[in-house]
């Protein structure tokens, strides 16, 4: 065997494990990364947020189902002391004991990124 088909050898099994990889690594990242990067940024802001009350306008449901509990985008009009009222949201799973807790209408405390208030968190 010369030394052109082997590494053409070398070459086609370097290539072979790069998408066996890519397959392994990116089709869990494809589907849990996003969830993941959302319960991060959300634990950053139970931490780190700027603590306001925001009223609840609406639920949305983004039809996905967790265990059999929705998922709902919730928005609100977030307000603070010294600053104008701005509208954000966020996304929740909502347990069957929740669902009554967040209705339009009621304030519920949450914190925010003040370099970006539109991100919010819900801070019990």
């Amino acid at each position: 065997m010369d030394d052109e088909t082997l590494m053409r050898g070398y070459w086609q099994l370097g290539l072979i494990a790069l998408a066996l990889l890519t397959v392994i690594i990116g089709i869990p990242a494809a589907v849990f990364g996003p969830g993941y990067l959302r319960h991060r940024n959300e634990a950053r802001l139970r931490s780190e947020g700027v603590s306001a009350m925001a009223r609840i306008l609406a639920l949305e449901d983004t039809g996905s189902r967790f265990n059999a509990s929705p998922e709902m985008i919730v928005r609100v009009m977030v307000t603070r002391d010294g600053a104008a009222p701005w509208e954000a949201s966020f996304r929740r799973v909502f347990e069957v004991q929740d669902i009554q807790f967040f209705v339009p209408g009621r304030t519920i405390p949450v914190r925010y990124d003040p370099s970006q208030p539109a991100v919010v968190a819900y801070a019990p």
